[in-house]
């Protein structure tokens, strides 16, 4: 039986717009974990994508993203999607067990906003979950 992933043989482009793909994954990600950091430096795989390092600053856990480097315009082109690798993995998304070493865990502190970020003052202030490290 013959298996094949469809998009991951659109490989290529920029490093420019790889570096931008990277950033965009960063900034979704340092919304719930601000302690992570990126390379920025070029780093092109032997398949034609680039590989970016992100590091978590408290527990020194690295994880990989291989990226494309083409925009989404040259991507509606293609007629499979470029497949973005987060640690190995073409369906994973960042979670806190990807920041995790031997040595830490994680815990649920509950936060109240204050009330000039909340939507809606009558229905009173949703609680807000802040996922943290401690070790």
């Amino acid at each position: 039986m013959l298996i094949i992933n469809p998009g991951s043989e659109n490989k290529g482009g920029t490093f420019e717009q790889a570096l931008e793909n990277a950033y965009g994954w960063l900034e979704n990600i340092i919304k719930e974990y601000p302690e992570v950091k990126m390379t920025t430096h070029e780093n092109r795989l032997n398949d034609g994508d680039w590989e970016f390092k992100f590091t978590h600053g408290v527990t020194g856990k690295q994880v990989n993203l291989q990226t494309h480097g083409f925009t989404e315009e040259q991507c509606e082109k293609f007629v499979f999607h470029p497949r973005v690798y987060w640690d190995g993995s073409s369906t994973a998304d960042p979670k806190v067990e990807d920041w995790l070493t031997d040595d830490y865990t994680y815990r649920i502190i509950y936060e109240r906003k204050p009330k000039e970020q909340c939507k809606s003052i009558s229905s009173g202030c949703p609680t807000q979950i802040r996922v943290g490290s401690s070790g």
